[in-house]
């Protein structure tokens, strides 16, 4: 499974903060995914992001949401 797939699995619907996201991939499939550093893993969700899969907010506590793309939430109902 390459990353933007095993990322894709976690990020829903609804905005979600970067650690949480972080604890749901959790330790193994970070591992597995050469994702363990912090920075790196929000790297990749930046990454998500540019290329228009997923979007990106600031909450109101000054955390980054994320949450799948409003497209990208058709194809994951196919």
């Amino acid at each position: 499974m390459s990353r933007t797939s095993e990322l894709m699995a976690v990020i829903g619907n609804d905005p979600v903060s970067t650690s949480e996201l972080y604890d749901r991939v959790g330790y193994p499939g970070l591992a597995r995914l050469g994702l363990i550093p912090y920075h790196a893993f929000r790297a990749e969700l930046a990454a998500l992001a540019a290329t228009g899969e997923v979007q990106s907010a600031t909450a109101p506590d000054g955390s980054t949401v994320w949450r799948r793309a409003p497209e990208n939430e058709l194809q994951a109902d196919l």
